[in-house]
């Protein structure tokens, strides 16, 4: 029996190279397959679930296929909707594996901690998803904004939300491909293309999570803040999708009383919920943070030296040095305190004078 070397070797590769079919080609094939009556929503819901997770997980198809214990071919044919049985027993095992996954989501972060700043953060999000509404949240620098929302989207994701950072300077191509890349759909094609596949990818389920949304108006081109923002705008329009705008003080201020603002007043009117975070993180935020670490609420030269950080870099600098103080004392072999902390904090300060 002859063989063809030239298309084994294809199939290989497509066995184990990351999943590269287009979020907007399964999302239409599965409602297809819906308005057809051929599969029911909820069986659409958990093929849609499964393929976002191999995405983000960057699976090939037999990665995938091993986690439900399915071949590479039934698992292209079920993201392809090609699939010619039913899918009852398939859906049922996709089902078991999401618990598996939601389960281990729920756990929480080593590293994070839930603030009451993340949760006021996580309600906004929510909220927008719920009413399919657009939420701004406005905040200083460095008090845990990124993180609650990088967190919501670790603990909401696959499929349902979309957490894309505004990137610096960005014009309308640049966060073009940022949306693109985080819909699973090509980034290497026309604005045009991208923008309808972004589309097609994104329904009244998803939310979508745009961070450092003050970069749009930092951009060196001419007029790119209004063409972002529209663009944003059009997006949630036409999918009636969930939306949050994180940003800085900036963000705020550009929004409702920058030179741009008249000309934002259609995206401005769609802020049904609108956060403005605290300046600086509740006693409580901080003694949740020590707890964390293994340590009691912080007292004299340690408080000073906190409310010091937090007047000049904010809440993650404070994170950061008591990450540095952790494994100060594991080098020493020694319980953490908050003489590591203060002494991480000198010995950074020392470094930092400049010499004459």
């Amino acid at each position: 029996m002859e063989t063809n070397p030239e298309k084994n070797q294809q199939v290989i590769d497509r066995d184990h190279a990351h999943i590269t079919l287009s979020a907007d080609k399964v999302k239409q094939a599965l409602n297809a397959k819906v308005e057809s009556k051929e599969i029911e929503q909820i069986q659409a819901d958990l093929i849609w679930w499964f393929y976002c997770y191999c995405r983000e997980q960057e699976f090939s198809l037999s990665e995938a296929g091993k986690e439900i214990g399915k071949d590479t071919t039934t698992v292209y044919r079920i993201f392809n909707c090609t699939y010619g049985a039913k899918l009852d027993n398939i859906c049922a095992d996709i089902a078991r594996y999401k618990r598996i996954i939601q389960e281990r989501a729920g756990q929480v972060r080593l590293d994070f901690v839930e603030t009451s700043i993340a949760k006021i953060i996580w309600r906004a999000c929510d909220g927008a998803l719920i009413t399919q509404s657009v939420a701004f949240i406005y905040g200083d620098p460095q008090i845990g904004k990124t993180m609650a929302l990088e967190e919501y989207a670790r603990r909401n994701n696959h499929g349902q939300t979309k957490f894309i950072r505004m990137p610096a300077s960005a014009g309308v191509q640049l966060f073009m491909r940022e949306m693109a890349r985080s819909c699973f759909v090509s980034a290497f094609r026309s604005f045009e293309g991208m923008r309808e596949s972004v589309l097609n990818a994104i329904d009244d389920k998803t939310l979508i999570i745009i961070d450092e949304a003050h970069q749009c108006f930092l951009s060196y081109l001419k007029g790119s803040q209004i063409k972002v923002l529209e663009l944003i705008r059009e997006i949630y329009d036409r999918t009636h999708c969930g939306l949050v705008l994180c940003g800085t003080n900036v963000w705020r201020r550009e929004i409702q009383e920058g030179k741009l603002s008249q000309m934002l007043e259609q995206l401005r009117r769609r802020g049904t919920i609108k956060i403005q975070l605290p300046a600086r993180p509740p006693k409580a935020d901080l003694d949740r943070i020590a707890k964390k670490f293994g340590l009691p609420p912080a007292e004299d030269l340690a408080l000073d030296v906190i409310k010091e950080m937090l007047h000049t870099s904010g809440l993650g600098m404070v994170v950061k040095y008591l990450q540095n103080a952790a494994r100060m004392a594991s080098r020493e072999n020694k319980k953490l305190s908050w003489d590591h902390f203060v002494q991480a904090h000198d010995i950074i300060q020392k470094l930092s004078i400049k010499t004459e």
